[in-house]
C-alpha cells in the first residue's frame, strides 16, 4: 500500500497537525507501509536552515503558488505525481489552497482513495474570518463529499465544530492521537536544569508562541501565575513573533524573574520539560484548539493537567481525575486551580498516576496506528 499524507506544515517546522501527519508515516512505515509526508516551503515556511534538525527521508517539501498565514497552494504540477502514485491520499485538515487542488485531482480521478483528518476549525477574524465562513459552505462542504473517510480526534469536538453535519455518516471515525508511552514516562525531576530552585514549585506549559497559536493562551497563563505564591516557577517551552509580547507581559507583571522562556523545545527535550513541573497548564482560548497532543504527553510524563473546559480537550483531561478544568479565558479560575494542585501534594500524585494510567489504555500510537490501518484497509 502506498499512502500520500499532506499536511500545512511538518517538521521541523511548528506545529501539531505536522507532528500528528509526521508520527503517522514513521509508525505506518516501520509496519511495512509506503508512506511519505509532503509538505510547503515558501516564504512563511523557508526550507530548514543550518540550524534546525534535518528532515527524515519520507518528508518532502514543494514549493507553493501562493501562502497566506498556514493557507498555501502547492505547485500543482509538483504535487501531481505524488498524488497519482498513491494508493490513499490524506489529507491533514485545515488545509486552505491545496484543498482545492485535492478536491479537483478526486473529481478528476487522479486520486484513487481519500482520507480527511479534521483537526481543527481555524480561528481568524477580520476579512479572513469572512472568507472562512464562506469557504467552509463551499469548498469545505465539497471535500468532505469526496472523502472516502473522516477522521477526528474526538467525537466531543466534532459535535460542536464546523463538520458536524458528517457526524452520522458511515464515513465519520473518531480516533484520538496518541503518545510514545516509553519516551513520555515518569522520570528524574531535575529543576536545575532550567535554573530553578530543588525546593520550588513549578508550573509548566509548551506551546506555539507564533499568530496562527495565539489561541494556546500564554497571556491569560501569565496574569494567573501572578496570582501564585512566590515559591513557585514556571517554565514556558516554545518560540514564534509572539514571544517578545510574553516577555514584556512577564515583566509589566512582575514576574519575569520566576518565569524561564526556554525557546522551541526539541523533541528529544521535551520529557525533561513536562517532568520538571508539579502541573502542566493547558490554557487554550478558543475552540481552534480541538484535542491537546502535550497535554497528552504530560499526563504520560505523571503530571496532572490543568486544561480549558473545551470541547476535544475535554476528552484528554478527565476532570478532577488527571487534572482539572477550568473556564477557558478565565485568568482567577486558572489561578485558582493551578493553585488547588499545587499546594495539595496527595492530590497531584493521585492524578499523575492516574493520569499516566488512562494515557496507557486509550491513547498510545500503537492502538492510533492499528486503527488508522484498519480505515486504510476498509476503503
Amino acid at each position: 500500500m502506498k499512502v500520500l499524507h499532506l499536511s500545512c506544515v511538518a517538521p521541523p517546522q511548528i506545529g501539531g497537525i505536522g507532528k500528528v501527519a509526521a508520527q503517522e508515516v514513521g509508525l505506518l512505515r516501520a509496519r511495512g507501509v509506503e508512506a511519505e509526508l509532503v509538505s510547503v516551503v515558501g516564504a512563511r515556511f523557508p526550507r530548514p536552515g543550518l540550524g534546525d534538525p534535518a528532515p527524515t527521508e519520507y518528508i518532502k517539501f514543494l514549493p507553493t503558488l501562493w501562502q497566506i498565514g498556514n493557507a498555501s497552494m502547492i505547485a500543482p504540477w509538483k504535487l501531481l505525481p505524488y498524488l497519482k502514485r498513491a494508493d490513499v491520499v490524506h489529507l491533514h485538515y485545515p488545509f486552505y489552497g491545496t484543498d482545492l487542488e485535492i478536491d479537483f485531482f478526486k473529481f478528476l480521478g487522479a486520486i484513487k482513495k481519500l482520507v480527511v483528518t479534521l483537526h481543527m476549525d481555524a480561528d481568524v477574524s477580520g476579512w479572513r474570518g469572512a472568507v472562512n465562513r464562506v469557504h467552509r459552505h463551499t469548498l469545505q462542504e465539497l471535500v468532505l463529499h469526496s472523502a472516502d473517510a473522516l477522521l477526528v480526534s474526538s467525537l466531543d469536538y466534532a459535535e460542536h465544530s464546523s463538520y458536524k453535519k458528517f457526524i452520522m455518516s458511515p464515513k465519520m471515525h473518531e480516533l484520538p492521537f496518541g503518545v510514545d508511552e516509553e519516551r513520555f514516562a515518569p522520570g528524574e525531576r531535575n529543576p536545575a536544569k532550567f535554573g530553578i530552585p530543588s525546593d520550588a514549585k513549578v508550573v509548566t506549559f509548551v506551546g506555539g508562541m507564533d499568530k496562527p497559536h495565539a489561541f494556546k493562551g500564554v497571556d491569560v497563563l501569565l496574569k494567573a501565575f501572578k496570582q501564585l505564591p512566590q515559591n513557585t516557577w514556571m517554565v514556558l517551552g516554545g518560540e514564534g513573533e509572539l514571544r517578545p509580547e510574553f516577555e514584556k507581559l512577564a515583566n509589566e507583571l512582575g514576574v519575569a524573574d520566576r518565569v524561564k522562556f526556554v525557546g522551541r523545545v526539541a523533541e528529544k527535550d521535551l520529557p525533561d520539560v513536562y517532568r520538571v513541573g508539579d502541573v502542566f497548564a493547558f490554557p487554550s482560548t478558543s475552540g481552534a484548539e480541538a484535542f491537546g497532543l502535550v497535554a497528552l504527553e504530560a499526563q504520560a510524563c505523571g503530571v496532572p493537567v490543568v486544561a480549558s473546559d473545551l470541547p476535544g480537550v475535554r476528552t484528554v483531561v478527565e476532570d478532577r481525575v488527571t487534572g482539572l478544568l477550568t473556564p477557558a479565558g478565565n485568568v482567577d479560575e486558572l489561578a485558582a486551580h493551578l493553585r488547588l494542585i499545587l499546594e495539595n501534594h496527595g492530590m497531584r500524585d493521585e492524578m499523575g498516576t492516574a493520569a499516566r494510567k488512562r494515557v496507557l489504555e486509550k491513547f498510545t500510537w500503537t492502538k492510533h496506528v492499528e486503527g488508522l490501518m484498519e480505515i486504510y484497509e476498509n476503503i
